[in-house]
């Protein structure tokens, strides 16, 4: 049994790696992870992180404003500016469920009101 400390570590190991704008958070990802997400959604390592790396560079910053973990969950809520094509920055207040086995992020479920992310990028589009 993994004990919350350690999943918290995978997340954080994950959260400061992708923050640092190395490749050190793919270390924690499983082969076969899966994210579920209102704009996208992919399975296996390899699209998730095409899937992150194509997200990365819009985020232009962000506020973790709750974190819950338990033996197989980390559950954040964070609101991301992020900018689009157009050069505008919008603000998503997303919740994020990590799902972590192994000592590997196994699953991601991303929940926020996609209405304006959707309409901005469709518009430069």
């Amino acid at each position: 049994m993994v004990n919350s400390a350690t999943t918290l570590g995978v997340f954080k190991k994950f959260d400061e790696g992708l923050k640092s704008g190395t490749d050190s958070w793919q270390e924690v990802i499983s082969d076969d992870v899966q994210f579920i997400g209102p704009a996208a959604q992919v399975k296996g390592k390899k699209d998730f992180i095409e899937l992150n790396m194509s997200f990365a560079p819009m985020i232009k910053g962000s506020t973790l404003k709750e974190i819950v973990s338990n033996e197989d969950w980390v559950i954040t809520q964070v609101e991301f500016n992020v900018s689009t094509p157009s050069g505008k920055v919008i603000t998503l207040d997303m919740s994020e469920w990590y799902r972590i086995a192994d000592g590997k992020i196994q699953s991601v479920k991303v929940f926020y009101d996609a209405e304006e992310f959707r309409k901005e990028m469709s518009a430069n589009h």
